[in-house]
C-alpha cells in the first residue's frame, strides 16, 4: 500500500501583509484614482480644479453626432470601444480631426505622447485603442 500523499500547503494568515488577486489592467486604474478622502481634502483647496481642469462642456460626457458617425464608419475591429465608455471627450476630439490628415497626425501626437508633467497617460487598454487608430489613420490618405 503506498504511503498516503503529504497534506496540501495552506498558507495561514499571518496578520502582517494582506494580497488579493487583481489584474494588470485593474491595478492600473486604481493607480488612476484618487485615494479615498483625497478628492474631498483637495475640494477644500480653493481654485485647485479650476486650476487643474478646463470647465466640463456636455460633450465630454457623451459622443457627438460626428463621432457617432465616425465610430460607425471604422473597420469594426478597430472601434475604440474602452476609449468612448471612459474618455467620449476625446473620441469627439479624434472624430473632429479625423479629416485631416495633420489634424490627424497632431491629434495622436498630443494623445500618444503626453509632455504634462505629473501624469500617468491613459490606461493601457485606451493607449491600446488610439494607438490602433492611429496606425490605421497614418495608412489613410
Amino acid at each position: 500500500m503506498p504511503p498516503p500523499p503529504p497534506p496540501r500547503f495552506k498558507p495561514t494568515a499571518s496578520g502582517v501583509l494582506d494580497f488579493e488577486p487583481a489584474s494588470l489592467d485593474s491595478a492600473r486604474a486604481a493607480l488612476d484614482e484618487l485615494p479615498v478622502g483625497v478628492e474631498r481634502v483637495l475640494d477644500g483647496v480653493p481654485g485647485y480644479w479650476a486650476k487643474t481642469r478646463r470647465t466640463q462642456l456636455p460633450t465630454d460626457r457623451a459622443l457627438t453626432g460626428m463621432a457617432m458617425d465616425w465610430v460607425r464608419d471604422l473597420p469594426p475591429n478597430i472601434r475604440p470601444q474602452v476609449t468612448i465608455e471612459r474618455y467620449p471627450r476625446i473620441v469627439n476630439a479624434m472624430a473632429e480631426s479625423w479629416p485631416d490628415s495633420e489634424a490627424r497626425t497632431r491629434m495622436f501626437d498630443h494623445l500618444l505622447n503626453d509632455r504634462r508633467t505629473g501624469r500617468r497617460g491613459f490606461p493601457i487598454d485606451v493607449e491600446r485603442e488610439i494607438s490602433a487608430l492611429c496606425l490605421y489613420g497614418s495608412s489613410l490618405p
